[in-house]
């Protein structure tokens, strides 16, 4: 199974990503916020129908700068929003959260980061309690990235990302975090065992690419879809 994992659309079409899911085969798109630029939210459906369109299933969250409404617009898509849930694919477990810790710039979607600890927290919880005896591959799908990680780096050396994220992170220890949010942080970290990507900008031509077999073994890397 292949997914493919993007962010920060900002309401723009990229032909690179067409021609991209055109030529490869990807079962899944992960697509972790700020799909629009404040809207509209016309743009949600157009952007996820041409994916799916091709086959091609998608789940997603929405970003800070998604307005209102932004989650029935993925739904109306025939899309799956997993923001504050936890969806089962192929095996593959996804928790979400999308929106993101407090900004400077009160963009329409943002949280206490406080609600972002108790919300995924109870996810998590509420899961390991029903399935504690199952190995699965759990992959934590979010719009912010955790703090003081290589994810949330700022260009003046500082850190905007979740402290309640990371707790999180280190708490549960999920195989994999996408998230997104800080367009000049793309890079990939570690905490603890846990992988955190942030494939930055589609507009950029970034993405990360994840390969899982049935023995649900992975393999997770940047990618540049131009390429």
């Amino acid at each position: 199974m292949k997914i493919l994992a993007i962010t920060d659309i900002h309401g723009k079409v990229n032909p690179y990503f067409d021609k991209y899911l055109d030529e490869n085969d990807v079962d899944l798109v992960l697509i972790c916020g700020d799909i629009t630029n404040f809207g509209p939210l016309d743009f949600v459906g157009d952007f996820i129908g041409n994916i799916k369109s091709k086959g091609v299933d998608v789940i997603s969250i929405h970003g800070n700068c998604d307005p209102d409404g932004v989650c029935d617009e993925i739904i109306n898509s025939d899309a799956v929003c997993i923001h504050r849930d936890v969806v089962s694919y192929d095996g593959v477990i996804l928790f979400g959260f999308g929106g993101s810790n407090p900004t400077p710039f009160n963009t329409p979607s943002e949280v206490d980061d406080s609600v972002i600890y108790e919300d995924l927290s109870d996810l998590f919880e509420d899961y390991d309690f029903v399935n504690k005896d199952n190995k699965d591959l759990r992959i934590l799908v979010t719009h912010a990235p955790p703090f003081d990680t290589l994810v949330d780096a700022l260009p003046d050396g500082g850190h905007a990302g979740s402290i309640s994220l990371r707790n999180i992170i280190e708490e549960f220890q999920p195989d994999i975090n996408i998230c997104g949010h800080i367009h000049e942080a793309r890079a990939e970290d570690k905490i603890k065992d846990t992988l955190i990507f942030n494939p930055g900008p589609l507009e950029e031509n970034h993405a990360v690419l994840i390969e899982v077999n049935d023995k649900l073994d992975f393999n997770a890397k940047l990618i540049n879809i131009q390429e």
